[in-house]
């Protein structure tokens, strides 16, 4: 039986309880990329749009429905034969083609009709389906309230996210892997690492106390709620220090969710950039990751291999936590400290996901996917677990849970949060795109 969040546990026993929630998740997720797949042929169809209507503004006249289908076809004809004859190294994509309607209400009225300007709006403003499950389900969480039948199945959808990571890694080589592998790891290092420590340490001398500061350092240093609940039983933490902790975590990580894309955007980061960015610091991996999804599909890429170095150091942070809460007070004392079974630690804590997603890069690797295959897998099928999972943590981020982050562990942690964020920020976009793009 495997957890599946506060309150709720895996099992056929406790399935009943969650399918009306899951059920929920699957229909929320199912609107949302169909709003995702509208908005964007229409965005992606208003260029087409100002092409047709260019025609009229330089006197040449509309042609009937099927001379403009041929026409197009004929050019992607042409440009296809100089590719394939060498003349040409871009192999030409298909070419976009306005359905007989939106054709006929074009050349009928001269304008752009209402629906492509909305879809264009909607693309810029970022409100893909990511978006609308979060802030669609933020809003019924903290206006109607979602009902008791559908909680349980709401949070259980939430780790549904993690299957979508394994199958990205059909989308990645093991050089990427690599080459962005070394450069997270570097940064969580210094980031990651370095905020548990100095929340530790920072915690102490302002006297909080150690079962909140532990998991407080460990949710903001290293990857939210997995992480705070992986040292929970090591630091002896009360239930109330897990909800400060949790409350901090998700206060940071709702405002970076919704804040960071336009700040990217302000900043000029390339996708790569972005995703290096949230990969270091957003705390949770939900939200991690719909930040990344959010921003496109570069940088969810760049972020994943980032998130996938910081949640292997889940093992690492309990191990630190265990030396600077248990083992050093007791050396301080004069008492010998408990001997440390480092591999069991490893064992017990290390995330399986993170195995499985190996697993599909090297398949990739030894060509186990065409490209065809791996854009279906790492695109299309990723869209539908991140849709279920973003819709379950959209549903349950409650405004009441955020203010449950309490005096000054909160300012701690918050403050820390805050100078990784600034400083990580400045580190990626010194090092630039090029550093961290997956081709």
């Amino acid at each position: 039986m495997a957890s599946g969040g506060i309150g709720v546990e895996y099992s056929l026993r406790g399935l009943p309880k969650m399918l009306p929630g899951l059920i929920l998740c699957m229909v929320f997720g199912w609107l949302a990329l169909q709003w995702d797949h509208t908005t964007g042929k229409w965005a992606g169809e208003l260029k087409e749009v100002n092409a047709v209507l260019k025609t009229k503004a330089e006197g040449k006249g509309f042609p009937d429905y099927e001379a403009y289908k041929s026409g197009k076809a004929e050019k992607y004809k042409q440009a296809m034969a100089k590719f394939e004859a060498g003349e040409s190294k871009t192999k030409p994509s298909k070419p976009r083609v306005l359905g007989k309607a939106d054709y006929q209400q074009v050349t009928s009225r001269g304008e752009v009709p209402f629906k492509f300007k909305f879809g264009d709006t909607t693309k810029k403003l970022q409100l893909t389906y990511v978006a609308l499950l979060l802030l669609g389900g933020m809003l019924i969480c903290n206006t109607i309230g979602v009902p008791e039948i559908f909680k349980a199945g709401t949070i259980a959808a939430r780790p549904i996210i993690k299957p979508g990571i394994v199958i990205l890694g059909a989308y990645y080589m093991w050089m990427d892997v690599l080459r962005v592998g070394v450069i997270g790891l570097v940064l969580v290092v210094a980031f990651v690492l370095g905020t548990c420590m100095l929340i530790s340490v920072w915690g102490r001398k302002s006297g909080v106390d150690e079962g909140l500061a532990g998991v407080m350092a460990a949710g903001v240093g290293v990857c939210g709620v997995s992480a705070a609940v992986a040292v929970a039983p090591v630091v002896n933490a009360k239930p109330r220090d897990f909800f400060y902790a949790i409350g901090t975590i998700l206060l940071f990580g709702t405002v970076g969710l919704f804040t960071f894309p336009y700040i990217g955007k302000a900043l000029g980061m390339s996708q790569p950039v972005f995703g290096a960015w949230v990969g270091t610091a957003i705390l949770n991996t939900a939200q991690l990751v719909a930040a990344a999804t959010w921003y496109g599909h570069e940088s969810l890429l760049t972020a994943n291999i980032i998130n996938i170095v910081r949640v292997g150091f889940i093992p690492a942070l309990v191990i630190w936590t265990i030396y600077f809460y248990v083992i050093r007070p007791a050396q301080a004392c004069g008492i010998d400290g408990e001997k440390l079974d480092c591999w069991r630690v490893v064992r017990e804590k290390f995330p399986i996901f993170i195995l499985g997603f190996f697993v599909m890069v090297t398949m990739n690797q030894f060509g186990f996917f065409s490209k065809e295959t791996a854009g279906i897998l790492g695109k299309d099928l990723l869209k539908i677990f991140f849709a279920i999972g973003f819709a379950g943590v959209g549903l349950n981020i409650a405004l009441g849970d955020l203010r449950k982050a309490g005096g000054k562990a909160f300012a701690i942690g918050f403050i820390a949060a805050t100078g990784k964020a600034v400083m990580s920020a400045a580190v990626v976009m010194l090092l630039g795109a090029a550093v961290f793009a997956v081709k």
